[in-house]
C-alpha cells in the first residue's frame, strides 16, 4: 500500500505530558476524561474513523532497559488518528470545536510544543490473521 493508494490517512502523535504532572495522572486523564470528551464530539465522530492511544508499559520498559534494550523515554504515549482523507483531519483539527473544546483540554495535561507529529500509511509485510500477506522482498 502506498501513500497514493486507497489507504486511510493516519496521523501519529508522540505525546509529552505537561511538566509537573505525574505519569500516572497523565495516563489516567488521557485515557479517561480526555478520551471521553473527544470521542463524544459529533464532528469528531463524523470526520475521524479511529482514535487509538498507545500507553506505555513502564514495568516492561524498565525491564527492557535493565537488560540492555534501548528504550525511548522522550515521550509518554502515542496517539493515532485515522481518517478517510487529509481534508477530514484538517476539518476537525482546524475547527472551532477543536480550538475551543479539545485544545484547552489538551493544555491541561500535554506539552503540545514538545509533541511530534507524523503522517503515515501502513505497509503490512506480515499479518498472522491474514495468511495472504507475507512479503519476502
Amino acid at each position: 500500500m502506498s501513500s497514493t493508494g486507497n489507504s486511510l490517512v493516519k496521523a501519529v502523535v508522540m505525546v509529552k505530558r505537561k511538566k509537573g504532572i505525574s505519569f500516572e495522572d497523565f495516563d489516567k486523564y488521557w485515557a479517561g476524561e480526555h478520551s471521553s470528551l473527544v470521542c463524544n464530539i459529533p464532528l469528531f465522530r463524523e470526520k475521524i474513523l479511529k482514535y487509538n492511544q498507545l500507553h506505555l508499559d513502564l514495568p516492561r520498559m524498565q525491564f527492557a532497559a535493565e537488560n540492555g534494550v534501548p528504550v525511548c523515554n522522550d515521550f509518554d504515549g502515542i496517539g493515532e488518528v485515522y481518517a478517510k482523507s487529509y481534508q477530514d483531519l484538517r476539518d476537525f483539527f482546524e475547527s472551532d470545536v477543536y480550538k475551543n473544546i479539545v485544545e484547552p483540554d489538551e493544555r491541561k495535561f500535554v506539552e503540545k510544543h514538545e509533541c511530534k507529529r507524523f503522517f503515515v500509511y501502513d505497509e503490512v509485510h506480515y499479518d498472522a490473521n491474514d495468511a495472504s500477506i507475507l512479503k519476502t522482498s
